[in-house]
């Protein structure tokens, strides 16, 4: 009933490792060797999205970690310099390549928006962050209690915001806009530190799905790549 529902909600996911492959197949042209290039990672926390940084680190070295709830990039304009000063330089210009993927879950009856987790008896939200933010653009927004506060999901909010004319219809409908949402902000932080000055920079973004056998996709959404004449491209995937 899963795989069911995901070839009918994303037709065009690919198991993680196949979408790197297309990945590395763009890229590689490009001067993205695995001695040359740098990896980030844009991830939700949640424990089932870590199976992409490993993929990513067998194909080009452990990457640097972006993400926070949606992920939505969260390090701040520090935690972008630490990032941009880890890549390769010995041989000119280093070599960038960034992923950003929120994530949805589907169980095992095929129910889009959640996960049944390891010796967990029932279903919880996956993307959990996503589902509150759902819920709060329908219902209303619960006050913050006194001396806490939720900076992470408030920015989430305001920048899926800046990507919709309507409230979504559904959860995958929501992931979407985040997925823009990422890849705006991405592009927003690289394009101010200025950092195809010194490195070429490519970006893709998409879905990360996880399914009960444990076998994650991807829905490759966005894709571009950004030289030294600082003008963004699009970066389309090979279909084979």
């Amino acid at each position: 009933m899963y795989r069911r529902a995901l070839e009918q909600a994303f037709p065009d996911a690919l198991p993680v490792d196949a979408y790197l492959g297309r990945v590395h197949s763009a890229v590689a042209p490009l001067g993205f060797t695995r001695d040359r290039t740098f990896a980030a990672v844009s991830i939700c926390r949640d424990e089932l999205t870590q199976g992409l940084v490993g993929a990513v680190g067998r194909r080009w070295d452990p990457p640097f970690s972006l993400g926070g709830l949606g992920a939505l990039p969260s390090l701040g304009r520090t935690g972008w310099q630490a990032a941009l000063s880890h890549v390769p330089d010995v041989d000119g210009r280093g070599h960038l390549l960034v992923f950003g993927m929120p994530h949805l879950g589907i169980d095992p009856d095929g129910v889009l928006g959640q996960s049944l987790r390891s010796f967990q008896h029932h279903p919880t939200p996956t993307c959990g962050a996503m589902t509150a933010l759902l819920h709060g653009l329908r219902h209303g927004f619960p006050p913050v209690p006194e001396g806490l506060d939720d900076h992470e999901a408030e920015r989430l909010r305001r920048l899926v915001d800046a990507q919709r004319d309507e409230l979504p219809h559904d959860l995958v409908e929501l992931t979407k806009l985040a997925v823009a949402a990422v890849d705006a902000e991405m592009w927003a932080e690289l394009d101010a530190l200025r950092a195809s000055d010194e490195m070429d920079v490519a970006v893709f973004c998409g879905i990360q799905v996880h399914l009960p056998d444990l076998t994650d996709h991807i829905v490759g959404m966005t894709g571009a790549f950004q030289g030294a004449d600082g003008v963004r491209r699009p970066l389309a995937l090979p279909t084979d």
